[in-house]
């Protein structure tokens, strides 16, 4: 039984990683032994199911027999639906090394009424400092302020390998997860600039994955010249707990353009990022409900300046 167990492990093991591709570490014992107990069964009972027809060699095999017909109805529709699953993902897995990443495509275009100046409504967009607590990014996450550029480490001496535990190494795989891999420099909150980024965080009050690491942004690119649209590039440079999309995958642009006669102003919001699944995709409305976001930031943007306003 020990032996069976311990290749169930490792059978499940490389099938998380095979279905699930985003999880390049190793999957953790707890979610290895979420899935043992269910297909342990499923391998005690199909051998169950060839012993008796080995006994019974060319004679009809009657190991169902005494259950009752309810039971094998269910079981049989338990099959059916539990192949159709596994034929969904591994199709999906499939598409994916054949055609490619999915991919994910936004664009929201908003018009300010023109009750502020183009730099209130930019700051809003490229600089942080100026955020209240009603940001709809700060409504989301915890953010932190960054230089991409990860500082220079000293040569180290090498040291001696100490032998560790699975337990001790299952710590470091979650210690992992939850945190950036690059040791990026933390700086004071100030307006964006290219080479600089942000450090998102699950908000610290959330019910789930409180305070774990979710992305970094950097800002790749800012234009703002004196006559023409300003153009703010953020793009994804690596990704943690809960993202749905693959890292230096996403990014996304914000161009303003100046005031019109009457005062408007036109902004537009347009952005692309990639993940492995397409059943994800489209279970997760990840389409059309980026660009719904897209159209609600802009629009909480233009409310934030105006109750700013009116308080002044």
């Amino acid at each position: 039984m020990k032996v069976l167990s311990g290749s169930l492990d490792l059978l499940i093991a490389s099938a998380v990683r095979l279905f699930v591709p985003r999880l390049a570490l190793r999957p953790s014992r707890a979610r290895v032994q979420m899935l043992r107990t269910p297909l342990l069964l499923i391998v005690l009972l199909l051998s169950f199911v060839t012993s008796a027809d080995a006994y019974g060699g060319k004679k009809k095999s009657k190991f169902m027999a005494a259950y009752p017909f309810l039971f094998k109805f269910f079981l049989f529709w338990w099959c059916v639906f539990v192949f159709g699953v596994m034929f969904v993902y591994i199709s999906d897995h499939l598409m994916f090394r054949k055609f490619g990443p999915a991919k994910v495509r936004w664009s929201a275009e908003h018009v300010f009424k023109g009750s502020a100046s183009r730099e209130t409504y930019w700051s809003q967009v490229a600089d942080p400092s100026k955020w209240s607590m009603q940001h709809p990014i700060l409504q989301t996450a915890d953010i932190r302020m960054v230089k991409c550029t990860a500082p220079e480490k000293k040569p180290e001496k090498p040291e001696k390998k100490e032998e560790t535990t699975e337990e001790e190494e299952e710590a470091k795989v979650e210690t992992v997860e939850g945190e950036p891999l690059a040791k990026l420099e933390p700086i004071p909150m100030g307006p964006l600039k290219a080479g600089l980024g942000m450090i998102f965080r699950h908000k610290a009050d959330s019910e789930v994955r409180a305070g774990s690491f979710f992305c970094t942004r950097e800002c790749s690119e800012l234009e703002a010249p004196s006559s023409g649209p300003w153009r703010l590039v953020m793009r994804t440079v690596e990704t943690g707990a809960g993202y749905p999309f693959l890292a230096n995958t996403e990014v996304s642009q914000v161009e303003m353009w100046p005031a019109a006669e009457d005062g408007s102003i036109r902004c537009k919001l347009t952005g692309s990022a990639d993940l492995t699944s397409r059943v994800f995709r489209w279970w997760a409305g990840l389409q059309s409900g980026s660009m719904k976001s897209a159209e609600m930031y802009l629009q909480s943007v233009e409310e934030l300046v105006g109750a700013s306003k009116k308080k002044d």
